[in-house]
């Protein structure tokens, strides 16, 4: 698993995922030549449903995924709907933690992801809640507190907001620099949804993009904290995502340590010439940053992370 670019994975993956609404899960489920998938009890409430022990893992058996429960507010009103939806969320939150693209996966998230695209621009708001999530692949995994994902419709941009709290990690490299919570609100464009879902969980050949904007972002990781505002290009592959906006950094030092600890020598050296091109606002140190394959530029000077 490959895991320094895991959060922009996550996070679009997460973005696509959690529009799908169409179908259920005994009628209208992931071909089995993408993944399969079982919950146990089924707990319907006036705002939604939740779904016990939910399971999912690909043919080849190599990535899981599995939560105590899940949970959907602001449900369509088809109950087939509302189970098809589970199941496309839990899917592509699965495919954008492993990096795993499956072809029998692309025409089922592509029919998603257009009933997605007609249930935002009708005003749905969506609210979805996984708790003790892990995910894993093959001998690492990634296990999560909660993450919850809320996005609302009506316009041709849609507003979202993730949040991802209790993250640990097991057989893992540079743990000590991957976040412990992270947050995002952002605005992304309906009509994109499709495509993306499709490039997430399966294998487009169409090079889909989403055009995000950011008006806040959080990580943290102990006294560590990363915060953010911009814009992005999300696609279904790390290297072709590309964005741009203004960067904080609480504690680079210990950021810059952690490096040098995990033998991440290229990455120590690189946070410790960004910090001399930074602005200094007490603990903080800022920038105005791009990101675009593979390369992060810092107030104009570029730092290879690959």
């Amino acid at each position: 698993m490959k895991y320094a670019p895991l959060f922009s994975r996550f996070f679009l993956g997460v973005v696509s995922a959690c529009a799908a609404t169409t179908g259920q899960i005994a009628h209208a489920a992931p071909p089995p030549e993408c993944v399969t998938l079982t919950h146990g009890a089924t707990h319907e409430t006036p705002q939604g449903v939740t779904y016990d022990a939910v399971q999912l893992h690909t043919p080849d058996g190599q990535s899981t995924l599995s939560a105590r429960h899940l949970t959907l507010n602001g449900k369509p009103a088809d109950s087939a709907a509302t189970d098809d939806l589970a199941s496309a969320a839990s899917l592509l939150v699965l495919a954008a933690m492993t990096n795993t693209h499956t072809s029998g996966c692309s025409a089922w998230l592509s029919q998603q992801g257009q009933t997605a695209e007609n249930a935002l621009r009708a005003g749905k708001t969506l609210d979805l809640t996984w708790q003790g999530a892990a995910i894993t692949h093959r001998t690492a995994k990634v296990a999560l507190g909660s993450l919850r994902f809320q996005i609302q419709g009506g316009t041709s941009l849609a507003s979202a907001a993730l949040a991802l709290s209790g993250i640990s990690y097991h057989n893992v490299a540079n743990q000590s620099l991957l976040p412990s919570n992270a947050q995002a609100h952002f605005t992304l464009p309906a009509r994109e949804l499709a495509g993306l879902m499709d490039a997430i969980g399966g294998r487009s050949t169409a090079s889909p993009a989403v055009h995000t904007t950011l008006s806040a972002f959080t990580a943290t990781q102990g006294d560590i904290r990363m915060e953010g505002h911009g814009s992005a290009t999300l696609t279904g592959n790390v290297n072709t995502t590309s964005a741009l906006g203004h960067l904080e950094i609480t504690n680079l030092p210990e950021l810059i340590q952690h490096a040098r600890e995990e033998q991440q020598m290229k990455l120590a050296a690189g946070l410790a010439l960004a910090r001399l091109v930074s602005h200094r606002e007490g603990e903080r140190n800022t920038w105005d940053t791009t990101w675009e394959s593979g390369v992060l530029t810092v107030n104009g000077f570029p730092l290879p992370l690959k």
